[in-house]
């Protein structure tokens, strides 16, 4: 029944967000293939305002009943066939609905496993939803205050319509990365030829494969990261010289939401940035018209960095003691000190160049057989089909973008990323297939391009009889469209497999126990109530501080910590600290001690200290 009513809300979010969409199809004649992503992030960017301002309760009751009203006039007006019509049942819109749902039934109902959904990303959104409000100085169960909200202003908005619930914040973040493929696909003026669709949805396939560190069953953003960068790439590159300027102010929610969904994210929007200027410039020379197209370009790139610039001026008042690992003052760049010792950082730059280049890696791997891939597509069109493809100046600038971005890496893990996570390169893989997943898309982008502009025969919207050079070349076409579509179906079915395998082993994780024991509550967040869990610390659950952490969210309560060992002499003393105890596994050690100490079997369960121990009571006075 839950499940139903979870679908049902679903549908209604869907609603309301196809009134928007209509709207701006309809009206500011935002391209289809866009306006997903155009209006998701303007939903995010909205609430991430209204969080900013104290009032995201009614902002986003504004938002949902707005997209209502608006569908309901739409259709009133008998113009919902101007947004929505015949073209809308095509083979990729079939194709990514198809993908969509199969994501959405494997997802609505997973539960998190990956430790940084506790430690911060869904965390902060849990908080949100209850308190209805951004994470305050005082709100002591998030730790990382000034990571930015981007992805978890629109989650909110997501889930206080659809419902709480693991599997919902889930949902919200695969819609968000869908939104941007299908903004990818813009690049493709001809939608109708579908080698061009499979071969970039084998491309997007692909990147799933590399990014086994970030899949989308968690709440991490690396994935989302380079998903943003390339959609609002796809909708400038797929604008003509007359729809160039109205293209940037399209793009313009998603790069300010980019900038905001995590610090990194600052860098992919650069290049984001770089490339709006480069193609202004570049239709500037090509029109003598005297058309503006590099002030509206710069007036974009300014304008996206107002979310950041809010961002930075919150955390500079409200949580001026706080850090993060990618942290930076805009005002106060030249006070960075560097807390580790030249050796230290010899140690760093040499375990970081090994990784970096080691094939071992994913992202590593990935950017190496694309660069072959690309490298081995140029050389083929160029001498054997005699085609001048662009493919090789857009590989050698992101080959650059790749070498800068890891020195940035290896700057963060020198500048801030505390010693004992820099020395073993915490996070690496995920940064690395963040750029990795970015090149590869990059790449997908422009070799798709060049790939169309190389057929034989240009079609438009009226179909020529004939669409190739030859019987020969339209077999080899067929065949080549059936292959590619077949392997990008199969790798997506690989990757939903891998997913639902997780889920499987689900009730055998950490979490699943710890929820067994404590359930999952949605109430104001718990600072008094003081928790010790026990385990063996098998999994290195308690080491990691893993267990911790989900025992925080689960509790929603900040002042959660956790034992393996101890010893029968100073555990009184210790656990007299805690007003719970909550035992996560029952070693004999523990057994013994409760069965001693409480005349109990010492069973997995939660107990109150001072009801359980009568040792544990402290005299008063």
């Amino acid at each position: 029944m839950a499940i139903l009513l979870t679908l049902l809300r679903l549908l209604a979010f869907a609603v309301s967000t196809m009134g928007y969409v209509a709207f701006v199809r309809i009206f500011w004649k935002v391209p289809a293939r866009a306006s997903y992503i155009f209006v998701l992030s303007s939903f995010a960017c909205l609430v991430y305002f209204a969080g900013l301002a104290g009032i995201l309760l009614p902002v986003a009751v504004l938002l949902f009943f707005g997209g209502l009203i608006l569908l309901m006039g739409i259709i009133l007006k008998k113009k919902i066939k101007i947004a929505f019509n015949r073209s809308s049942i095509s083979a990729l819109n079939l194709a990514f609905f198809a993908a969509l749902i199969a994501l959405i039934a494997s997802l609505i109902d997973t539960k998190f496993v990956h430790y940084d959904n506790f430690s911060h990303w869904a965390v902060v959104v849990k908080n949100m939803l209850i308190t209805n409000r951004f994470p305050e100085a005082g709100s002591a169960i998030i730790d990382f205050k000034s990571y930015p909200l981007g992805s978890s202003a629109f989650l909110y908005y997501f889930c206080r319509v659809v419902g709480n619930g693991q599997g919902v914040m889930l949902t919200g973040q695969v819609l968000l990365l869908f939104a941007c493929f299908y903004a990818v696909f813009g690049v493709i003026k001809d939608i109708k030829r579908f080698l061009l669709v499979g071969l970039l949805g084998l491309c997007c396939t692909a990147m799933a494969y590399f990014n086994i560190s970030i899949r989308v069953n968690n709440l991490l953003v690396d994935f989302l990261l380079p998903a943003l960068a390339l959609a609002s790439i796809a909708i400038v590159a797929a604008a003509e010289q007359k729809r160039y300027c109205a293209a940037c102010f399209t793009a313009l929610p998603v790069l300010a939401l980019l900038v905001i969904v995590k610090s990194t994210g600052i860098f992919f929007a650069a290049l984001c940035c770089a490339f709006v200027i480069e193609r202004a410039l570049r239709f500037r020379r090509e029109d003598r018209s005297g058309t503006a197209y590099v002030r509206p370009a710069l007036a974009v790139v300014l304008l996206s960095l107002v979310t950041l610039v809010l961002w930075n001026v919150h955390t500079a008042t409200a949580f001026s003691g706080d850090t993060s690992k990618f942290g930076y003052d805009l005002q106060n760049l030249s006070a960075i000190t560097i807390d580790k010792t030249p050796e230290q950082i010899r140690s760093i730059t040499a375990l970081f160049l090994k990784t970096a280049v080691s094939l071992d890696g994913l992202a590593a791997r990935g950017i190496l057989l694309f660069n072959v891939l690309a490298g081995a597509a140029y050389l083929i069109a160029r001498f054997a089909l005699h085609k001048r493809w662009k493919l090789l100046k857009t590989l050698l600038a992101l080959d650059a973008a790749v070498v800068v971005y890891y020195a940035g890496i290896l700057g963060m893990y020198i500048v801030s990323m505390p010693l004992d996570e820099a020395l073993r390169l915490a996070g690496f893989d995920r940064y690395a297939s963040s750029m990795a997943l970015f090149l590869i898309g990059a790449l997908a982008m422009r070799a798709v391009s060049d790939v169309e502009n190389s057929f034989y025969r240009q079609q438009g919207d009226r179909r020529d009889y004939r669409a190739f050079k030859s019987l020969l070349t339209k077999n080899l076409y067929q065949g080549a469209t059936a292959g590619v579509a077949l392997i990008a179906a199969l790798t997506l079915l690989s990757e939903l497999n891998g997913m639902n395998s997780i889920k499987a082993a689900y009730p055998e994780s950490i979490p699943a126990r710890v929820e067994a024991l404590v359930g999952d509550k949605w109430e104001a967040p718990d600072n008094e109530t003081r928790y010790l869990f026990y385990s063996s610390d098998a999994e290195n659950e308690v080491t990691s501080y893993y267990l911790p952490y989900v025992g925080r969210y689960f509790l929603f309560a900040s002042q959660v910590d956790a034992v393996s060992g101890f010893s029968d002499e100073t555990f009184m003393g210790q656990i007299q600290t805690y007003d719970k105890l909550v035992i996560l596994e029952s070693t004999p050690e523990m057994k013994a001690y409760l069965q001693k100490h409480a005349n109990l079997p010492g069973l997995p369960g939660v107990y109150d200290v001072r009801a359980t121990f009568s040792e544990a009571v402290i005299p008063q006075g």
